[in-house]
């Protein structure tokens, strides 16, 4: 028995019946192959799949590339002279019995506090705070940082890390080692991990700083300290108040040594304290 042939054009005697085949035909040849590609690589659910994995693996090297670098503690400067012993209450440095009082606005990013913290209150407090003679108290002026848009404001973080540093009794000891590790205004001198780094290396118990810099208080003092400051009148830093009498810019030992001794008018210094002489870190300061 012969095999069945299917019929082509040639096959009808009417035109009607040959356009019919050869439509037939063209439409078969015009079918598109099947894809070869597996079923499940078309699935929706694999594509979401794949997209949130690459998504996940972009999200990671994202925050492995833009982690901040470890600091190292080396590379930070140690304050030129050690804070005196038995001075400090507080942001306060002396005796309460001291006959004049130098109340200081500073901001531990400000070019200006550097110098007088490094170069002008050392010889001071040792001439005039340790002799009973005057006494120094600290005030958050944090100006620098608002002139960036951060969540981070490095003026705001330095003074309340300087806080917290107070709370362990080493307020004084962190203000030497912030202002001997300026490298600049709003360019990372108090980063997170730096600031963090300086901290450690001022001796602090870091359990007690990261529990307190993870509260927003000390951060919120700080700012209406600073925000009270302005309202008082204080628009640049350093700025001192002393007998009455304002003083800012650059200023000298000689510049507040003679207003001290003005201020005092006579007057005896505070009965004696005992204190042990400044020491000569291993680093000096910049």
């Amino acid at each position: 028995m012969s095999a069945t042939r299917k019929p082509t054009a040639s096959s009808y005697t009417t035109r009607r019946e040959r356009r019919a085949v050869q439509r037939d035909q063209r439409s078969s040849q015009r079918t598109p192959a099947r894809s070869s590609k597996p079923s499940f690589l078309r699935s929706p659910i694999f594509m979401i799949t794949v997209g949130a994995l690459v998504v996940g693996v972009a999200i990671v090297a994202y925050a492995l590339l833009t982690q901040p670098p470890a600091v190292n503690p080396d590379s930070l400067n140690a304050p030129a002279v050690a804070v005196p012993a038995g001075l400090a209450d507080g942001r306060t440095l002396g005796s309460p019995q001291a006959p004049v009082t130098v109340d200081i606005w500073a901001d531990f990013q400000c070019p200006a506090c550097g110098n007088l913290a490094r170069r002008v209150e050392p010889p001071l407090i040792s001439q005039f705070v340790t002799t009973g003679m005057a006494r120094l108290v600290f005030h958050d002026a944090a100006f620098q940082g608002q002139k960036v848009s951060s969540p981070w404001d490095e003026s705001v973080e330095a003074a309340a890390a300087a806080r917290c540093a107070a709370d362990q009794g080493m307020f004084w000891q962190l203000h030497d080692w912030l202002f001997s590790n300026q490298i600049g205004e709003n360019v990372g001198s108090f980063a997170q991990t730096r600031l963090r780094a300086i901290a450690q290396s001022a001796g602090l118990d870091m359990a007690k700083y990261d529990t307190c810099m993870a509260s927003p208080t000390y951060a919120g003092l700080v700012r209406k300290e600073t925000s009270d400051a302005e309202k008082a009148g204080i628009m640049q830093t350093p700025t001192l108040l002393l007998n009455g009498a304002i003083y800012t810019g650059n200023l000298t030992v000689q510049d507040i040594g003679n207003a001290i001794v003005d201020a005092a008018g006579g007057a005896s210094p505070a009965p004696s304290i005992s204190v042990s002489q400044p020491s000569t870190a291993a680093t000096a300061a910049p």
